[in-house]
């Protein structure tokens, strides 16, 4: 049944909401901790960074921030120092679209440090539009779409500078674009997700392979719809031979050191009992916060797998779906991707696209809209307070 309430039915009202209240959350921690210093939020360390980096330092490895700032002063430039830090590996690189935009921006007179955040707000902001033209155009109130930019992962990747936000306004506005039959920007959106994080690959090359075995079976020539999927894998091929010969990088240099890729499902079972023992609740109340999120976002994705059976969705969202989730089953860190508070972000893909598929589904959403709400206000706070 058709939305007829009196709130307004806007995805832009919806976009402005989404960037005003992670603004919010970027004004209270700029105050609270980084005590009006932007640059406070690359959080540079002094293993990497030196003082003429014009930035806050702390002692040690600080984060991944620092590497993109370096890269967002000038993507192209392979000298081992830039803007006072250097790149722990050059596989750094390979995540050039966020600091790419960011370049973009600070060519309008602002800081790079303010252009990575400024970037963050207005993705994050894009994902509300999206959200709420999507909700729309299912027949819900377009509020629902918040539910896209309230992902609580996010809450690690604003208040560190990192590419997972940009990455997913990306991935989502290109299979919105894919489904509108938009195919050159939706390669366009989906070659800047795969820059931003490589994992969006495995959406790409699943739509590819479903694109293929159409064509093989004969239900459609190669066309225009095949530039979702070519696009983005030649761009990150492109994109790899430039830093093969300008930045000294090996050809099998894929950053093994900080992941891995494992039988699908075997990190999830190895970790799920630890993140669920009393021990590790008890020990950190932001463990409990940590094993609800888990708790929530794997509601998420089964409800929506069961969903993907039940109601006909195109081949770009099922496809895309498909890709990310084995991605998500397969890929592993050092400590543990399910165990580590802070690596929930890299399933963004997965939550976005599950939401997706949910607003154009029958299910009632306010105990998902609920749960999500707190988990990502829990860790605001966190972060507000000190993380």
């Amino acid at each position: 049944m058709r939305y007829s309430g009196k709130l307004p039915n806007s995805p832009a009202l919806v976009g402005a909401v989404a960037l005003l209240a992670w603004l919010v959350f970027v004004a209270i921690r700029l105050i609270r901790l980084g005590e009006g210093d932007i640059g406070y939020f690359v959080l540079a360390g002094t293993d990497f960074t030196d003082s003429s980096a014009g930035l806050p330092l702390l002692e040690g490895a600080g984060y991944d921030g620092q590497f993109f700032h370096r890269l967002a002063v000038d993507p192209f430039d392979p000298d081992e120092r830039v803007a006072g830090t250097v790149l722990d590996s050059t596989w750094r690189a390979t995540r050039i679209g966020f600091p790419l935009v960011a370049w973009i921006i600070s060519m309008s007179g602002i800081s790079t440090a303010w252009s990575l955040v400024v970037v963050n707000l207005l993705a994050v902001g894009s994902l509300g539009y999206l959200g709420g033209h999507i909700a729309r155009s299912a027949n819900r109130h377009a509020g629902w779409g918040l539910l896209l930019p309230l992902y609580f992962g996010f809450t690690f990747s604003i208040a560190r500078d990192l590419g997972e936000v940009v990455a997913t306004a990306a991935l989502v506005g290109g299979v919105l674009l894919a489904t509108r039959r938009r195919y050159f920007l939706a390669g366009l959106c989906l070659s800047l997700a795969v820059l931003s994080r490589e994992t969006v690959i495995a959406a790409v090359v699943l739509i590819g392979l479903t694109d293929c075995v159409t064509i093989i079976r004969g239900r459609r020539k190669w066309g225009s719809p095949d530039l979702v999927w070519l696009m983005p894998i030649i761009v990150a091929g492109l994109w790899q031979v430039i830093i093969v010969v300008r930045w000294d990088r090996g050809v099998f240099d894929i950053g093994a050191e900080t992941g891995s890729l494992r039988a699908p499902g075997t990190a999830l079972l190895d970790q799920l009992p630890e993140v669920f023992s009393r021990a590790y609740i008890s020990a950190d109340v932001l463990n409990a916060v940590h094993a609800i999120e888990v708790l929530v976002l794997l509601a998420i994705t089964v409800v929506a797998m069961v969903s993907l059976f039940r109601v006909e969705h195109l081949s770009v969202v099922r496809s895309a779906f498909f890709g990310l989730v084995l991605m998500m089953l397969t890929t592993d860190v050092p400590v543990g991707i399910w165990t580590d508070r802070n690596d929930l972000r890299m399933f963004a893909g997965v939550y976005a696209i599950a939401v997706i598929i949910l607003l154009q589904t029958k299910v009632r959403l306010h105990l998902l809209a609920v749960s999500v709400t707190v988990c990502t206000f829990a860790a605001a706070l966190s972060f507000i307070a000190g993380a």
